[in-house]
């Protein structure tokens, strides 16, 4: 009951800033953008028209690979603006959490400094699960309805999404502690979103290195940290139910997910207050 009631202070705390509001209020907008952006007519099983904001799309034969197409790239589009704005939306929260006199009033209560941060971790999360899944079950109960096709493997973009800000966030958190700056947790972890495409062109940076040994540098620091990028591509391929060629890039992210939280706690443990 102690962990629910931090979890349960988190969304009152958002509550409180708006920022769940605006995540909501942009969440919905964008469903209703699909609404009205898409207009997609499907004569006897086939393609009769589609358009996304005017502009037509090249037809295809089969109803299944247009609805594959454009739900692949709707995921693509809620992937990157889903971890944006979820990471900007939930950056105050650890740092808040620092602030004297609101730290002071936890710790005086019988819980656990373990309970009290992963409550706020859980709480975070837990927010922006709210919000990816609805944008997720909004849009695929539109596009389905649109086609007549429910394709349940969309539904799995709102795990990979969530999951993939959980990884980032437990770095968030981390430095969120180390700093008490929301900002530039923010920054580091955007940095991360940025070089993660970058990591996986590094056979092409090998010929630019003047040393091999820089080359297993390279290789340890793309193992080491998250891969959303590639967790967008294993995303894609459920959405289109192709068989997900490698989970690497999946479990080392959450093996970095388990390290950082782990050394969150360690920290948050022996922190003076």
């Amino acid at each position: 009951m102690k962990f629910l009631s931090i979890i349960q202070l988190t969304f009152r705390e958002s509550f409180a800033k708006k920022t769940f509001m605006a995540f909501f209020g942009i969440s919905t907008l964008i469903c209703l953008l699909f609404i009205f952006a898409l207009n997609l007519d499907i004569v006897d099983g086939l393609q009769s028209s589609v358009s996304i904001f005017g502009k037509d799309v090249p037809k295809l034969v089969n109803i299944n690979e247009i609805l594959w197409g454009i739900e692949a790239a709707v995921s693509v589009f809620l992937f990157t603006g889903g971890i944006f704005m979820s990471l900007f939306a939930t950056s105050s929260l650890i740092p808040s959490l620092l602030q004297p006199g609101f730290i002071d009033l936890f710790i005086s209560k019988p819980i656990s400094r373990f309970e009290i941060l992963s409550g706020r971790y859980v709480g975070a999360v837990s927010i922006v699960a709210f919000n990816i899944f609805y944008m997720v079950i909004f849009t695929w109960i539109i596009l389905s309805a649109k086609t007549g096709i429910w394709n349940w493997g969309f539904l799995l973009a709102g795990v990979m999404i969530v999951l993939t800000f959980a990884i980032l966030y437990s770095l968030m958190t981390l430095l969120g502690l180390i700093s008490r700056s929301g900002p530039f947790s923010l920054m580091l972890t955007y940095l991360i979103l940025f070089f993660s495409p970058l990591l996986l062109q590094r056979d092409k940076i090998y010929a630019l290195l003047s040393s091999k040994y820089y080359g297993y540098l390279l290789d340890g620091i793309y193992y080491f940290l998250p891969k959303p990028s590639e967790l967008g591509n294993i995303m894609q391929q459920l959405v289109r139910g192709i068989a997900v060629s490698s989970w690497m890039p999946l479990w080392t992210s959450l093996l970095f997910a388990g390290i950082m939280l782990a050394m969150s706690g360690y920290i948050f443990q022996k922190k003076n207050f």
